[in-house]
């Protein structure tokens, strides 16, 4: 192989001849520095060391950087080591965020090392797949990818363009192509299409959408692959569309109960795994998909997410993963079956410790991977005899639903870890990460990530070396604001449906509506005076991550003040005090604008982004209205008005706030009022009613979602704290 001169120069510097295998990662890890940190890529040596371990050590050669790795993952973590420790800076996992580096090149002051504990990183969530990247073009992907390589992630869901996959294999089984584009969703549904749980809804997809994701989906997977990723592809689980019980009446297909309140005609169909059709089915799509995507033999099946199984007797069960595994095997040789455990949790009633062995004797040890999936919360493996010796992950989640909720707590995930490692028997193989949706807390995620590389890492240390990235190398405030953040707000774990009362719907006393839930567990005055302090470095600083911090703080900020706003409008109107009512309905208002407006400062908090992704994807005006109207209700009604969803993916957006949120909170008001000056008690149960058809009205519109705005989020932050604090 012909080495170009960049690497020529290189191989002549260390002395040593390149391996092709070594030269491929290290260029794998030079191309990603050069898209990461374009400045420094050619002061930087890559050297691929071979070992047993995955490993990574930063140093210098010569007046460059040098750093070795077992792999073109391990040299990438040490690339990022060296970012955040020498020269304190962050890379985002969005595209939008540049990643800021100093003029002159800094070497290491002394080594920089890591070996990491665990030999699998998972990284993902089929619902990451909805709520955060369903409009993601390649810019998008390519900088989340480096971000995974930064972070040691080698096993990635890959869940992108595998309708295309679907569509082939259900029209070889005699399906038409309007049957089959018909059950598919929408593009931000389907997540719980693929784990069974609906169809149809706020679908059909097009060609169009099939084929761009196929494109998508080979560029995702080659990148993943280049930087020695094994990415995670699915299977068939069970899951097939009514055409095909019409098609095959003898086959055992059964249907599935409702799920979370949607009608009965987007219920899903389920193949039992004992049938012969299944294996058919299951070669099928395993063969065709290898033919376009190719294979690293890692396949993501789950059969009952959030589902009653057809029978829970432990035979079957044990009968349902036995005959799911020996299909996959049949289909691909090297076939290993990876599975969340999300449903082990989630629906203890059923799935018992007794059902669960049965469930995984099915399968060779060798053969199945589980993600225990919340570990925060509930570590699985603690209830299962460390999951009975099958190798497992273990994951933080973090966050459901793309929630924007300062949110986590580093000690419980430092000693969930420290657990885990020290006690999680030698089936353990991994650890990793499964959030729904991108969030406004990655110190958390990437302090799950640094442990595997440090485990002695403490949350303390962690907080100083994330500090440094944030700005703390430049002013010590920065350094004192994080310490308050991770002593007094980061202490509660992430629930579904978390943020400000701002988004939920609105109400007399109620901190909950649908899913959305405004509780928090601190302070705010512990809030606002970490964001006073950050705000003291203001002068010494100018970065996007110091300014996304200071949005951050300030967003949280303001709408855990909206809560107290809300409790003394209460209390006015109980009084009977309609002038107080109308100056702190006032206020509200208010607030809710300052709110959209500081979220106007970033690019990744903008509805209108949201919607023109969504837009773009379509071939005529007629496919970009049904892709807006299915963004627009992932994030609000989510499903059907008025379902136990609603407000499930409620988030602090540009545009939402102003258009969606703020909006029922002044009709609130205004009723309100109107039923004070008329001397009558306000029905709330009756302004319930017709704020639900309101929301149905919003997401079947095409209002414009507000603009991004130029102004600068530290001035905001200071504006709003004499304004409110």
């Amino acid at each position: 192989m012909k080495i170009p001169r960049r690497f020529a120069a290189i191989s002549c510097l260390i002395g040593i001849c390149i391996t092709v295998m070594g030269y491929e990662s290290e260029k794998a890890a030079y191309d990603l520095a050069c898209r990461v940190a374009p400045r420094l890529a050619d002061n930087i040596i890559f050297e691929e060391v071979a070992g047993v371990d995955d490993f990574y050590s930063v140093s210098s050669r010569n007046e460059k950087i040098l750093i070795q790795g077992s792999s073109a993952i391990a040299m990438s973590v040490g690339l990022n080591n060296y970012l955040r420790q020498t020269l304190g800076t962050s890379v985002s996992w969005f595209a939008s965020q540049p990643v800021e580096l100093p003029e002159a090149i800094i070497l290491p002051e002394a080594p920089i090392t890591g070996k990491a504990v665990v030999d699998e990183r998972f990284f993902l969530n089929y619902c990451t797949f909805g709520y955060t990247m369903p409009y993601w073009s390649w810019t998008d992907w390519e900088r989340f990818i480096d971000w995974m390589a930064l972070n040691g992630i080698n096993m990635p869901l890959a869940m992108t363009g595998q309708e295309k996959i679907w569509y082939e294999t259900w029209l070889s089984f005699g399906l038409s192509s309007d049957a089959i584009l018909q059950s598919f969703t929408g593009p931000s549904h389907l997540p719980w299409h693929w784990m069974a749980n609906i169809d149809h809804y706020a679908g059909p997809l097009s060609l169009n959408w099939l084929k761009i994701n196929e494109d998508l989906q080979k560029q995702i997977l080659l990148r993943e692959r280049q930087l020695g990723m094994k990415p995670v592809l699915p299977a068939f689980s069970g899951h097939v569309p009514s055409a095909l019980k019409e098609l095959y009446p003898d086959a055992k297909i059964t249907r599935h109960k409702q799920w979370c309140g949607f009608r009965g005609d987007d219920n899903t169909w389920f193949l039992d795994p004992s049938d012969p059709l299944y294996a058919e089915i299951q070669h099928k799509f395993v063969t065709l998909q290898d033919s376009i995507y190719g294979s690293d033999h890692i396949y993501g099946v789950d059969p009952f997410n959030e589902l009653d199984s057809p029978d829970w007797s432990e035979d079957f069960l044990r009968n349902v993963s036995a005959n799911i595994y020996s299909t996959l095997t049949a289909a691909d040789p090297e076939a290993r079956w990876l599975q969340m455990t999300w449903t082990f949790y989630n629906d203890s009633e059923h799935w018992t410790k007794p059902r669960i062995k049965a469930f995984l004797e099915g399968v060779p040890d060798k053969g199945l991977i589980l993600l225990d999936y919340y570990c925060e919360a509930q570590p699985v493996w603690e209830l299962t005899d460390a999951y009975f010796g099958k190798p497992y992950i273990l994951c933080y989640l973090g966050n459901f639903g793309g929630n924007t909720m300062l949110i986590g707590d580093l000690g419980v995930v430092d000693k969930r870890i420290n657990d885990f490692l020290e006690q999680g028997g030698d089936n353990k193989c991994g650890m990793g990460g499964t959030l729904e949706g991108l969030d406004v807390n990655p110190i958390m995620h990437e302090f799950m990530l640094a442990k595997v590389w440090n485990p002695e890492l403490t949350p303390d240390a962690w907080v100083d070396l994330w500090a440094d990235t944030r700005g703390a190398k430049h002013d010590a405030a920065v350094n004192k604001a994080w310490h308050i953040l991770n002593d007094k707000v980061y202490v509660a774990k992430s629930l579904n449906g978390q943020g400000g009362l701002t988004n939920v719907r609105p109400s007399l006393t109620a901190r909950t509506s649908g899913c959305a839930n405004a509780n928090y567990s601190y302070d705010n005055s512990d809030l606002v005076a970490a964001l006073k302090t950050l705000l003291e470095a203001a002068p010494n600083i100018d970065s996007k991550a110091y300014r996304f911090d200071v949005m951050n703080l300030t967003r949280q900020a303001l709408s855990n003040e909206f809560m107290a706003m809300r409790d003394s409008l209460t209390a006015a109107y109980n009084n009977n005090n309609t002038d107080k009512v109308k100056a702190l309905g006032a206020q509200m208002e208010s607030l809710l604008t300052d709110l959209d407006r500081i979220m106007a400062t970033n690019a990744d908090y903008s509805l209108k982004k949201w919607i023109d992704s969504a837009r773009s994807k379509g071939l005529d005006d007629s496919e970009k209205d049904v892709y807006e109207k299915d963004a627009r209700s992932l994030l609000t009604t989510w499903g059907y008005p008025g379902t136990v969803l609603n407000d499930y993916a409620n988030r602090h957006w540009s545009g939402l706030i102003s258009g969606y949120y703020k909006v029922r909170w002044s009709k609130f008001i205004g009723e309100l009022i109107e039923c004070m000056e008329r001397g009558e008690v306000f029905d709330e149960a009756d302004f319930r009613a017709r704020i639900i058809k309101w929301e149905e009205e919003w997401v079947n519109s095409h209002s414009d979602a507000t603009d991004l705005s130029d102004e600068d989020p530290v001035e905001l932050a200071r504006t709003f704290l004499k304004k409110y604090f």
